[in-house]
């Protein structure tokens, strides 16, 4: 007989180098906390999260004490952190995607309306989107509540210790990533491959840094004074002015052609960085907005912040997403056909597939991003999909042409 506990859920500015040293002050003064945090707790279970084909986060979930009943873990009154060591590069897009539609799918709306507005907070601290060895943590505390950290820096704190439960929820409530992605963090699975990764995966000395400037002070900027000038020129002097210096400044050009050729030559690489793209498959574009790795001189003095796609994320917006997320996961849950053959041959597996749903409810385009070892299954769950739709008409609260969804079926023996 197959599960059913989902659905039944399912209804409930870089710094100036004079602030260098006070910029390295920052960096040591975060990493002595998190090495003092990481002491007190231990390591109750590790995994990591693929999608795409890909490793794209190792998680760790550390408590005060080792706990394998979920239901206990979320209700214990006592420090606990999450954290992911980043394996593979993330947009701000597709990073804030990934919680919110977990967090909207494995959370009551009276729980998620509460912490609404101090879970937007949490996901728009980060100035950067996650790259390759950044490390984030999210913490628990019962006397101050829910904080979080970017390789290192505390970006916020103070907030209601609900927050964290919201996030712990998408980890190890009833519709996790995968069974052995929740199974590996309460414990009941070793993941040695995960264990290995939380020691080794550091983040960049220069991503470090660059989270610790986000909460240094804006250098106060002064304004350089005028020059005084002893003699004032008129309007036809100043452009008779103006006309002799361009004069000149060709004829420059003319004795040292070098200088324009370095002009043109700078304009052009300008030009060709902006236009280049890598190569991506228009599946994955159109699913998951994945992002090339960041390339950087490993000689450069500073970091500066990539530019990111920026996220339009609001109350409104979010408990909209909320609600019509499980609408769509209540269909799909209502057309899953467990194989006969597969049930049989005890085959269980989870398949996470990713949809773009467009505004009047069509389903225009499905992709299994992680499959099972069994084919038979994933090809049951693309055919869920597939009969659910069409889906419910988008709330116009939800301004984006098409809704883009990740949800992980889970074919499991009772």
């Amino acid at each position: 007989m197959v599960k059913h506990n989902a659905e039944k859920e399912l209804h409930n500015g870089w710094p100036s180098r004079r602030h260098a040293t006070l910029t390295n002050l920052v960096i040591a003064i975060a990493l002595l906390f998190s090495c003092k945090v990481n002491a007190e707790l231990i390591l109750n279970g590790s995994t990591i999260y693929t999608d795409l084909g890909r490793d794209q986060f190792v998680a760790g979930l550390y408590m005060e004490t080792a706990q394998n009943n979920p239901d206990i873990i979320q209700v214990m009154d006592s420090e606990k952190r999450m954290e992911v060591r980043i394996l593979n590069n993330y947009s701000k897009r597709r990073w804030v995607n990934l919680w919110m539609q977990s967090i909207s799918i494995n959370n009551s709306r009276e729980n998620f309306l509460g912490s609404a507005e101090e879970l937007i907070a949490l996901m728009q601290a980060p100035k950067s989107a996650p790259k390759e060895g950044d490390v984030l943590e999210y913490l628990f505390s019962p006397e101050s509540g829910t904080s979080m950290r970017f390789n290192g820096t505390a970006l916020i704190s103070g907030l209601s210790g609900e927050v964290f439960g919201l996030l712990l929820r998408t980890w190890i409530g009833a519709i996790p990533p995968s069974t052995s992605f929740k199974e590996e963090l309460l414990g009941n699975q070793r993941n040695s491959a995960a264990r290995d990764l939380l020691q080794s995966i550091t983040p960049d000395k220069r991503r470090i840094a660059l989270a610790a400037s986000w909460i240094l002070p804006e250098p106060v900027k002064t304004v350089p004074k005028k020059a005084k000038t002893k003699k004032s020129v008129p309007p036809q002097q100043d452009l008779q002015l103006a006309s002799s210096e361009s004069v000149k400044l060709k004829e420059q050009r003319e004795e040292d052609p070098g200088s324009d050729t370095e002009s043109t030559k700078v304009e052009q690489s300008s030009a060709s960085q902006s236009t280049e793209s890598d190569h991506v498959d228009a599946n994955e574009i159109a699913l998951a907005d994945q992002i090339s790795p960041e390339t950087s001189d490993p000689g450069a003095e500073k970091i500066e912040e990539e530019m990111d796609d920026e996220v339009d994320l609001n109350v409104v917006m979010a408990l909209a997403t909320r609600d019509y997320t499980p609408q769509v996961l209540q269909k799909i849950y209502q057309n899953i056909v467990y194989p006969s053959r597969a049930v049989s041959k005890n085959q269980e597996g989870t398949v996470r597939v990713a949809m773009v749903i467009g505004r009047s409810g069509e389903l225009k385009n499905v992709l299994a991003t992680q499959e099972s070892k069994h084919r038979i299954l994933n090809r049951a769950a693309l055919r869920a999909v597939k009969k659910a739709a069409p889906f419910p008409v988008l709330p116009e609260e939800i301004k984006a042409d098409v809704f883009e969804l990740s949800v992980p079926i889970t074919f499991q023996l009772k």
